[in-house]
């Protein structure tokens, strides 16, 4: 009897060891892609002041600069909402009574 006992024990100490690993990978894979988007963020806003650079000084049209900081402002925002969003945990909601209805007659 003691015999099965250690070895559910056993089992389930390897479960929660395995379990916390993944959980660890997980995490490492979410920041690497966080700063990923992050960077990619810089990347585009950068190439954008560039490219509204040249668009001023070399080309002499500032409709294009502005058509340039325009698209280029909306990509760098979404890019960069993208990457803090990704940090936010999302609620538990497995279980009923987490759900509020409000009010009820």
């Amino acid at each position: 009897m003691a015999k099965k006992q250690h070895e559910r024990r056993q089992a389930r100490k390897e479960r929660q060891k395995a379990a916390k690993e993944a959980r660890q990978e997980a995490q490492a894979l979410a920041k690497r892609r966080r700063q990923l988007q992050l960077r990619a963020a810089g990347a585009v806003g950068l190439l954008t002041l560039a490219l509204a650079g040249v668009c001023y000084w070399v080309l002499d049209n500032r409709q294009l600069m502005g058509a340039t900081l325009l698209i280029g402002g909306v990509l760098f925002l979404l890019l960069v909402l993208a990457a803090l969003a990704s940090g936010v945990q999302p609620r538990d909601r497995t279980r009923a009574g987490s759900i509020d209805y409000g009010k009820r007659n």
